[in-house]
């Protein structure tokens, strides 16, 4: 709820000439503070007690409430939208279902009767909720937005990105701990360069969006991330760590110096007047995209593991071959994307503007 809002709200405050730099600092804690938590519950779990990993967020949680309340501009009270329950019942079931099925056909058999289950099923009650959704006056997500050509570049290649991101992003510690067999607190300081080089990468891929736009600097940070994935294709049990570290700070610049311009790309090819209505639907396909991916590719793992180590080779090398065919299969991912860049262009002037050409209210988003 607060991510897409946020969003939004920064959005339309910020002027149209400095979108992306604002833009860009926005997404700073958004990727590090997934980059630095490793460190942090690593210790908690070390040290103090794995209670910790969930009671830390009541604190930051009331002071967030507090921070809302004191700076946040005061909303007019606008007519509350009748819910879409229909909706709210079918994206459930069609996104779990469909997650279930890429899980079960990546890790068993795509012919499996749990993979034909969840897929038959996701895709039709998916096909329902589109219909549902293009309907509803008020519908839950906003898929009418997918008008847009430019918006609809736009998100696919988010979500290419983001599928070999956050998918490939799993992997890293699970190679440290189950392979190497470090610490989550070693793990989570070895993962280190990823964060600072993401908090490096964010603002200046912002003041670069502002400057050139998405395409350029979305071809140099997939280029990046491409790069780095296909060489964390080819780490063995005892690649050493200066190996693999350069490569993490390689991966998280690529990631930050895309992952906004492309977000506000895909804002900015919105009209205006469904700005509001955009950042739940992109912050929803986000967590389904990334759900997809990690279920897909934990699956991918689970096979190329079982199907190296049937040629009766040491069980360890197996796993590690395992990991590094997912790492190809996200450095793919990232090569498509880059194709894909190709086709992005400055979205028309008329698709940022209301019917009447003025601007919103930006206070209209605090009470969505």
């Amino acid at each position: 709820m607060v991510a897409p809002i946020g969003m939004a709200l920064v959005f339309k405050l910020a002027p149209p000439e400095r979108r992306g730099s604002i833009m860009g600092l926005l997404g700073i804690p958004m990727l590090l503070a997934p980059a630095l938590g490793p460190i942090l519950s690593g210790w908690l779990v070390e040290y103090v007690n794995w209670h910790w990993i969930f009671l830390i967020n009541v604190p930051i949680g009331i002071v967030g409430v507090i921070l809302a309340v004191k700076f946040l501009p005061t909303a007019d009270r606008q007519q509350t939208p009748h819910l879409d329950l229909i909706g709210m019942i079918l994206a459930p079931i069609a996104f779990a279902m469909l997650a279930y099925g890429v899980n079960e056909g990546g890790s068993v058999s795509w012919s499996s009767a749990g993979a034909l289950t969840g897929l038959i099923v996701g895709g039709a009650a998916l096909l329902i909720f589109i219909a549902v959704e293009l309907r509803q006056k008020n519908p839950l997500l906003e898929l009418r937005v997918f008008g847009s050509s430019d918006f609809t570049r736009g998100i696919i290649l988010s979500w290419i990105m983001q599928a070999a991101l956050f998918g490939s992003m799993l992997f890293v510690p699970l190679y440290l701990q189950q392979i190497r067999q470090f610490t989550p607190l070693e793990t989570g300081f070895i993962l280190l360069p990823q964060a600072l080089a993401s908090g490096i990468g964010m603002p200046i891929g912002g003041k670069f969006f502002d400057k050139y736009g998405a395409r350029p600097v979305a071809i140099i940070g997939l280029l990046l991330i491409s790069a780095a994935l296909f060489s964390l294709s080819h780490i063995t049990a005892d690649t050493s760590l200066w190996t693999i570290m350069p490569l993490l700070f390689m991966l998280g610049f690529g990631m930050g110096l895309s992952m906004m311009p492309l977000n506000t790309h895909v804002l900015n090819a919105a009209p205006r007047k469904l700005v509001n209505r955009v950042t739940p639907l992109t912050a929803a396909a986000q967590q389904v995209v990334v759900s997809f991916a990690v279920a897909g590719m934990s699956g991918y793992l689970i096979s190329r593991t079982t199907a190296h180590a049937s040629h009766g080779g040491n069980p360890l090398n197996a796993a590690v071959q395992g990991f590094d065919d997912v790492f190809f299969l996200a450095s793919c991912f990232a090569i498509v994307g880059v194709v894909l860049c190709l086709i992005l262009r400055r979205p028309k002037p008329a698709a940022a503007d209301t019917a009447d050409g003025s601007r919103p209210d930006p206070s209209l988003m605090i009470s969505h």
